[in-house]
């Protein structure tokens, strides 16, 4: 804001050397030195020269009288924080501001009228002389000057007016020099100070090693230094109680640094997840190269495909499994086809995408389309299960042959009736142990699942570990697809009761997995 203390000549004050002066108002004023350096005559208010009268007692002030006061300010700082107090406070309303005179006038809610004007003082500091009229004039003239004393920051005046004074404003208080406080005319702001702090720790936060930055977690820990010092900009503005905006300006450029690094961080480590993931992908993906047929007893049981590029996944004496590229829809069904001409036609499943069957002798096959890439083909074919011994059952089945036979004067009807209800037995007795067997190893895989994905979960390089855990998701499929082909209503009620129970250790063996 321009003020006329800017570029205007300094006026002489009224104050000094002019026998109204405010010292001479009461018995008790301070002494204030009536001299006017040597060679300058004494100067009043209107320009006239004036002779130093000696101080009398002063007397009785009439409703209305001019009160002053003097800072040790600038006339710049004290005429804007008595526009900041006029235009922001409740009690008093700005009528009009003068900035070519310092002049104000406003007036108090109450019907109080006031005109004030600032008066430089030049070494001294600054004056105000203050007139106000209306019945409750003392009492305001007082609120606003211990007002204005609080926000230019020095110790309360003493009362000019009101109950630590006489009636009618006798008494009036010379005019004080209010210098502000030790501590200066505004304190530091803690916040500024605790913004900053908080912002160097947000700063180091950057530098842990944690896993799984992201932007929405930079944002989110982002939010408590922005906000700390955002307020402390807010409280260190120029009409603000405290100071410190630098210091302010200072916490929100180290945010910025913080918020900076940490979003250079996310982007690493995002770019290095993808790279990762690309890797493992590459690494998983079917490697689409010439292949031979192998001669083991398992492989022959199949018949070879007419595409020769693919990938053999694994091979063993009681296991083998190959990814088989270039394959389109109608090769696959002419290849099912030839499984079936082969002897899986035990037990089998079909869809357009999979194929499950057996043979006489209990190999299991499986030939599927990949799910992500349908030229692919994948082909597995296992040994039987290992079956229980079933010798005491076949022992005590002969004793009931023989318990049959040794009837006297049976009729063949009667043994052809026996021999057919003892083949029924043997026949539920092999498929109660069949079922059980496959239960029981499919236990056994998922034991050895979840000990290889605790594994896996906690290795540092997984990329190592693709091969193994393609295999093993390919044998998880294989057994999730045996277990869902077995019919619960056919079951027994022992061998129902046997299917829950390993479900549901199964059940809770995989829900551990990463715990």
């Amino acid at each position: 804001m321009t003020t006329p203390f800017d570029q205007q000549p300094q006026p002489v004050p009224p104050s000094e050397g002019t026998n109204d002066a405010p010292e001479d108002r009461a018995n008790n004023a301070p002494a204030v030195p009536n001299a006017v350096p040597a060679g300058q005559p004494n100067v009043a208010s209107d320009g006239a020269a004036t002779t130093p009268m000696t101080p009398v007692a002063a007397p009785q002030q009439p409703a209305g009288a001019p009160f002053d006061r003097v800072y040790a300010v600038s006339p710049q700082q004290l005429f804007q924080a008595i526009h900041d107090q006029l235009t922001t406070g409740a009690t008093f309303t700005l009528d009009n501001e003068n900035t070519q005179t310092g002049a104000f006038s406003f007036h108090s809610y109450d019907g109080v009228n006031c005109t004030l004007t600032v008066v430089p003082q030049g070494a001294a500091g600054t004056a105000i002389r203050l007139e106000a009229t209306g019945n409750e004039s003392a009492k305001r003239v007082d609120e606003f000057l211990a007002s204005l004393d609080k926000r230019i920051g020095v110790a309360p005046a003493p009362a000019t007016h009101g109950a630590g004074a006489a009636a009618g404003f006798a008494g009036a208080a010379a005019p004080a020099v209010l210098a502000p406080n030790a501590q200066g005319v505004k304190k530091t702001s803690k916040l500024a100070v605790f913004a900053i702090i908080w912002g160097v720790l947000f700063v180091l936060a950057q530098f842990v090693d944690v896993s799984g930055r992201s932007w929405g977690g930079l944002l989110f820990a982002t939010v408590i230094p922005a906000l700390l010092s955002g307020f402390a900009v807010y409280v260190t503005r120029p009409s603000g109680k405290v100071q410190g905006r630098v210091l302010a300006w200072v916490a929100v450029g180290i945010t910025v640094v913080g918020l900076v690094i940490g979003g250079v961080f996310v982007i690493r480590d995002g770019a290095k997840a993808k790279a990762d993931r690309a890797e493992l992908e590459a690494s998983l993906a079917t490697k689409c190269e010439a292949y031979s047929w192998p001669e083991s007893d398992i492989a022959a049981l199949l018949p070879q495909p007419k595409s020769t590029e693919g990938e053999i996944k694994s091979e063993s004496s009681d296991y083998f499994s190959i990814e088989v590229c270039g394959t389109d829809a109608k090769q696959y069904a002419d290849y099912v086809k030839s499984v079936q001409d082969n002897g899986f036609t035990v037990d089998y499943n079909k869809s357009a995408d999979s194929f499950n069957a057996k043979n006489a002798d209990g190999y299991s096959v499986s030939v599927s389309r990949d799910t992500d890439d349908e030229t692919i083909m994948s082909i597995t074919i296992q040994v039987p299960e290992k079956k229980e011994d079933t010798s005491t059952d076949g022992d005590a089945a002969k004793q009931d042959d023989k318990s049959t036979d040794t009837g006297a004067d049976s009729s063949d009807a009667n043994k052809q009736s026996d021999q057919s209800s003892d083949q029924k037995a043997q026949q539920n007795t092999n498929d109660s142990a069949d079922f059980k067997s496959t239960m029981d190893s499919y236990e056994a895989f998922i034991d050895e699942y979840v000990a290889f994905m605790n594994k896996y979960q906690k290795s540092d390089n997984v990329v190592s570990m693709a091969t193994d855990y393609a295999s093993m998701m390919k044998r998880y499929s294989e057994f999730s697809q045996k277990v869902d082909a077995i019919d619960e209503n056919s079951l027994s009620s022992e061998d129902s009761a046997y299917y829950t129970e390993v479900m549901t250790r199964c059940a809770q063996k995989l829900a551990s997995v990463g715990q």
